[in-house]
């Protein structure tokens, strides 16, 4: 076996390599850090504009009348007079009970009518006869009296039988179930042939009727937004409301306030009523009603993406004088067009981030891009 002589290539490229790499760390040691560029952002003043205070409530939307429609009688359901769905008016038949019983209920009472008015005939005749014959001293008094007391017994039958028949008359009119107001019905939900027990509060729902106008919008208010309301000169008398599915806001009067805060949840129940006359707006949609608040003055306005939220704070971003960020704590109203009423912690001249600021913090140094109204 031969010895690798002391200076081998492979020794040499090895020495070489490690000379490199040595070199290499040396040169990115010395080298300094590099500093990442100031984030830039875009800022802009505040705009004033005159405008209405206002709460923003989410209420929903209940018809002004509905009714569950049930039978006042018992008995067997003979025909369904409707489409399940379609539009009724007051009076329409819905429902027909077997009318037979209270036909044959009629029928009695009809006689009964009769023959109390043949005894009431019969009476009357022997009261006359015998108080022309007490007149000429043929008959007691006591036989007068006797008289007078049968025809009396005998109206008082014919009254009895007569209110008799109206009740029978009365109870077979509601076999025929009709619609208590104009509206739209829901579906039946009992089929032809069930035996339906009517006449109470605990009698089976057959359907139910609601009406489409005027419709009203129901918000609950919290007690303490009520007290800012009652605290004005004058309590507001229209709303503004918005409903999925209704082209921009309409004006509603408010036409109902509750009595009393209601202990469970702390609100106010509130109604705005609107007419609804073309029917596009369907009770249980929700409804946005926005209550004005006080007069209208000119306030500061921010887009509503720039309002951030720190539980129950909210803030927005600035860039003071020396270029850093802060944070100012504000109080919020309602939105106007896409920008936020701003009621206090903002000046007209705050430079307010409005693009940028999911890239720094409170603190951070920032580059301030040329204002977005121009400030």
């Amino acid at each position: 076996m031969k010895n690798i002589p002391p200076y081998s290539p492979v020794l040499i490229l090895a020495v070489l390599a490690s000379a490199a790499l040595v070199s290499g760390c040396s040169k990115t040691a010395a080298s300094p850090a590099a500093v990442p560029p100031m984030p830039t952002v875009t800022v802009a003043h505040p705009e004033k504009s005159v405008v209405q205070d206002a709460m923003d409530y989410t209420g929903r939307i209940e018809p002004a009348h509905s009714v569950e429609v049930r039978s006042r009688v018992s008995g067997y359901l003979e025909a369904i007079k409707f489409r399940d769905g379609q539009q009724v008016k007051a009076g329409d038949p819905l429902f027909t009970i077997d009318p037979r019983p209270f036909l044959a209920t009629r029928d009695r009472a009809q006689a009964a009518l009769a023959q109390a008015m043949a005894r009431q005939k019969l009476a009357s005749a022997q009261f006359a006869r015998l108080s022309r014959i007490h007149e000429a001293g043929a008959s007691s008094t006591e036989e007068l009296d006797r008289a007078r007391s049968e025809f009396e017994s005998a109206q008082a039958t014919v009254l009895a039988s007569e209110a008799d028949l109206r009740s029978a008359e009365v109870e077979l009119s509601f076999t025929t179930v009709r619609a208590a107001l104009s509206g739209k019905v829901s579906d039946h939900r009992l089929d032809v042939g069930n035996y339906i027990t009517g006449g109470t509060a605990q009698g089976g729902v057959l359907t139910t009727i609601v009406a489409q106008s005027p419709v009203r919008a129901v918000v609950e208010v919290s007690e303490a937004d009520f007290q800012r309301l009652r605290q004005q000169k004058k309590f507001p008398e229209r709303v503004q409301l918005r409903v999925d599915g209704m082209a921009g806001t309409q004006s509603a009067p408010l036409d109902f306030v509750d009595n009393e805060i209601s202990p469970r949840s702390g609100t106010v129940r509130l109604h705005a009523t609107m007419g609804n006359t073309d029917q596009t707006v369907v009770p249980g949609n929700f409804a946005h009603v926005r209550i004005p608040v006080g007069a209208p003055q000119e306030r500061l306005l921010v887009p509503d993406a720039v309002v951030q939220s720190d539980q129950t704070k909210k803030m927005v971003l600035v860039v003071d004088s020396s270029g850093k960020v802060m944070a100012k704590r504000v109080e919020v109203g309602s939105l106007v067009d896409n920008k936020r009423v701003v009621l206090a912690g903002l000046l007209a001249e705050d430079r307010v981030i409005v693009s940028g600021a999911q890239r720094v913090r409170p603190g951070d140094s920032v580059q301030v891009a040329k204002p977005a109204n121009g400030g």
